[in-house]
């Protein structure tokens, strides 16, 4: 069973009678995946893609998933840091925290892929990231704003 949304989107019942919203249009797509950050309290320049085609949420088990047409690499000018976003991006998000990331790399002296993003507990102004091996490095929120 499939609702419209009004914002160009489908509520769908999943498995299990799970709610799974999907958004199907560029623009409408990439604002509803800025606010699924907002809404947990992640910066909304976090996934600075582009040419999104598509995202789904799935509320019953926070699952997220964005599609864009094409990888981008952006540059978080302020940390001087490279990212790489695959074409597609997929999580399960909570608040504060996006865990069991894929589709998102950092470069360091290689690429390394990024399997966690959460808000610092203790420092409120800092955003932890953590790689496939297991290691991490903090960094100010401030350079993850929309436009930072």
């Amino acid at each position: 069973m499939a609702m419209e949304t009004g914002t160009g989107g489908l509520v769908m019942e999943g498995r299990k009678g799970e709610e799974v919203e999907t958004v199907l249009s560029g623009a409408e797509s990439l604002e509803r995946a800025v606010g699924l950050l907002q809404e947990h309290g992640l910066p909304d320049g976090l996934l600075p893609m582009q040419d999104v085609v598509e995202v789904g949420y799935n509320r019953e088990t926070g699952f997220v998933w964005v599609t864009q047409k094409k990888p981008i690499v952006h540059n978080f000018k302020q940390i001087s840091k490279q990212v790489s976003y695959g074409d597609k991006i997929t999580a399960y998000l909570e608040k504060g925290r996006l865990k069991k990331l894929t589709g998102v790399k950092a470069k360091e002296l290689f690429w390394v892929s990024i399997v966690d993003i959460a808000m610092d507990e203790s420092d409120p102004e800092k955003i932890f990231f953590k790689s496939f091996a297991g290691i991490g490095k903090n960094f100010p929120v401030k350079a993850f704003a929309k436009g930072a």
